[in-house]
């Protein structure tokens, strides 16, 4: 028997008619970025592992995966050779113009797999829009729920050893490990410390900056503190390998196929229906 597709890029259009008229229709968007991940890491690191975990989980559950978006939101990294960006205004109406194709084809909820942290802003306007159309969008990043799926993967920050075993399980020949290296990340002030690009610390305090990641690094591999719950930040990304980063995209594919099973039994009232204006 032959096996259902799932990627949108290969299906026909009648194959797409059917695949749309599913109850519930869960459609899956793959986004990253093309972006510098310090010296050792490919620049495509962010679109590639989204796509990979995209990819499974169209394997295993019966949702819809679009093609992949490679290039997002990353100004921030552009002092780098090679990182491509579009302004968030752009990107988040490329976002919705998308999703309404896919509603009016059918989707009843839309699911972001998004491998950059710069994206969300255009991710969360688009989700405005399907909110008022009463469709359900979720957004998840594989750093947010990874500690859910392992309490002992610890991310510690751009170009880490998480990121490297993920890109390692692609692709052995991506990441240059000869030049692999803990990053250091640089301080505003004596009394002011940076966790990231938009993060300041100061007195046990957080306030925001906006900053640009050169001003943290010279290599572009920085240390982001607080993106887990991490305690040592002298992890390598030699302390990768292509095993651990098997390991992590089938933990976190398990969750993904429970979340999206949980989410398609979402539905939304109209907005006109909530609050004290309501009619």
């Amino acid at each position: 028997m032959a096996k259902k597709k799932y990627l949108l890029e290969h299906m026909t259009w009648p194959e797409a008619q059917a695949a749309f008229s599913r109850k519930p229709c869960v459609v899956v968007i793959p986004i990253g970025s093309t972006e510098q991940h310090g010296p050792h890491m490919p620049l495509g690191t962010d679109f590639l592992t989204a796509e990979e975990f995209a990819r499974r989980l169209g394997e295993r559950a019966e949702v819809i995966v679009t093609p992949t978006i490679p290039i997002g939101y990353a100004k921030y990294h552009t002092s780098f050779p090679g990182t491509l960006s579009v302004k968030e205004d752009t990107l988040a109406n490329m976002l919705m113009e998308i999703c309404e194709d896919l509603v009016s084809y059918g989707a009843t909820h839309i699911l972001f797999v998004n491998g950059h942290g710069g994206n969300m802003q255009a991710i969360r306007q688009c989700g405005e829009m399907l909110r008022e159309l009463g469709v359900p969008m979720a957004a998840v990043v594989y750093w947010k729920v990874i500690q859910t799926v392992n309490p002992n993967w610890l991310p510690i920050g751009h170009g880490d050893y998480v990121e490297t075993s993920l890109v390692l399980a692609l692709d052995e020949s991506l990441p240059n490990m000869k030049i692999a290296k803990i990053p250091t990340s640089k301080n505003l002030t004596d009394a002011i410390s940076l966790d990231t690009p938009h993060d300041a610390k100061f007195n046990g305090g957080t306030v925001f900056v906006n900053l640009i990641t050169a001003d943290l690094t010279d290599s572009g591999d920085m240390l982001e503190f607080g993106l887990s719950a991490a305690t040592n930040y002298n992890i390598p990304p030699t302390a990768g390998s292509k095993e651990m980063g098997e390991k992590i995209y089938e933990g976190i594919t398990d969750y993904l196929v429970r979340f999206v099973e949980e989410f398609g039994k979402v539905k939304l009232p109209p907005v006109e229906s909530l609050g004290p204006l309501a009619q």
